[in-house]
């Protein structure tokens, strides 16, 4: 399997896309810090776009772009991905054993033991050896 070049991981993480590329198998594609980091770089890009719009335009214009633009690509983008992060965490916790483990962090779907992400509900990285209940 061909692996990606950085720019092309940064290009999908800085727009969100909604369906993982297919070599993200060994571990999550996207966790709670790729996605706010990813909304902050794209409302940060948005507050410079508005601040050059205000020099061409009035107050009024620049602050509805503004503020239509932070929400429509900066946020909303960002809230939809989280939801189905928060989704995907969920299958998790409610159909696996790593779910129950008091060591599985579901922030980024690692277990903390072993240092490794726990990507399928069906195959505990620890092989149930390392389990602790909650």
């Amino acid at each position: 399997m061909q692996q990606r070049n950085r720019d092309d991981r940064f290009v999908d993480l800085l727009l969100l896309r909604m369906n993982p590329p297919q070599d993200s198998i060994d571990r999550p594609y996207y966790t709670t810090g790729s996605i706010v980091s990813a909304a902050m770089i794209r409302v940060v890009i948005l507050g410079f776009a508005a601040m050059m719009l205000s020099s061409y335009a009035s107050a009024n214009v620049t602050w509805w772009f503004a503020m239509i633009s932070i929400w429509g690509i900066g946020i909303y983008p960002a809230w939809m991905q989280y939801q189905r992060f928060n989704d995907a965490v969920e299958k998790i916790e409610t159909g696996s054993l790593c779910g129950a483990c008091r060591h599985f962090n579901p922030t980024n779907q690692l277990c903390s033991v072993l240092d490794e992400h726990v990507v399928h509900p069906d195959a505990p990285p620890c092989e149930g050896e390392g389990w602790e209940p909650r």
